[in-house]
Parts: structure tokens; sequence; C-alpha cells
């Protein structure tokens, strides 16, 4: 009941400008954006994280999740931009999700569908269509 509270909220917001997501501060994009954050850096500092981490891996989040916040300081930002700001963290969200055994199916789902969430509503504001394929060379015609 509560995914359907936001879905037309997200959409609303989603018409406000061609290609932009309003992200008032308090709005349901910023919280779950945040929300899917948090839960990445309470991963990167568990004892026994679900999966290995690399050493590196926890300021690679920190730095993502820094310029993603920036991001929601803005008014309105790209769903493109969001978009390429936020695969890598929200991948690596599920990815933790997935594999963490402390989760049940419930938890694991509505985690999950947070991430679905931001990325469905990411695409659909993209005004970025990818290049058509070049049209092939016509064929010569045949010699007589």
């Amino acid at each position: 009941m509560k995914n359907l509270l936001l879905i037309a909220p997200l959409v609303l917001g989603a018409c406000a400008a061609p290609g932009n997501i309003p992200l008032d501060a308090d709005g349901p994009v910023a919280r779950t954006i945040e929300r899917v954050l948090q839960r990445t850096e309470a991963y990167m500092v568990m004892e026994n994280p679900p999966v290995p981490i690399l050493p590196q891996t926890p300021g690679q989040v920190a730095a993502a999740a820094e310029v993603a916040r920036a991001m929601l300081l803005l008014p309105e930002a790209s769903g493109t931009m969001l978009l390429i700001t936020m695969a890598p963290l929200m991948d690596f969200h599920d990815m933790l999700v997935s594999m963490d055994p402390a989760l049940d199916a419930l938890e694991r789902a509505i985690y999950l569908e947070s991430t679905a969430r931001l990325r469905s509503l990411f695409n659909s504001v993209n005004i970025h269509e990818p290049e058509p394929a070049p049209e092939p060379a016509p064929e010569p015609a045949p010699a007589q």
C-alpha cells in the first residue's frame, strides 16, 4: 500500500520539466535516495558484511554518496544524471541486500523495491534516446 501512495507523487514530480526530477528535500524521491545511501553505508561499516568488501570500496561508496547528496541539494536534477550517479550505488546496494542472510524475504523485497522504483523513475524521464544504428549503404545495382 505504501508503494502505491508513492507512485503518484513520483510520476507527478517527474512531469515538472522534461527530463528533470524535482528533488524536494522532504519529497519521496529524496527520501528514497537517502534510504538507499544510508543502507549501503551501513553495510560498509558492518563487522561481517554479506559479501567481501575490498579495502577501497568504502571510500568509493562514500565519494559516490557525497555526489548523490550534493545532487539532492538541487531543486531538480536530470533523470539521466541521477541514473548515472546512482546506478553503481543501487547495483551495489542490491547485491548486498540480496546476499544478506539477516534479511527475511519481505525485508529483502522492500529494500530491492526502493532501487527498482528509483531506476524506473530515472529511466522514465530520461530524454536521451540511444542513437540509432547507421543505416547500411544501399547495395549497388547488378551489372548488366
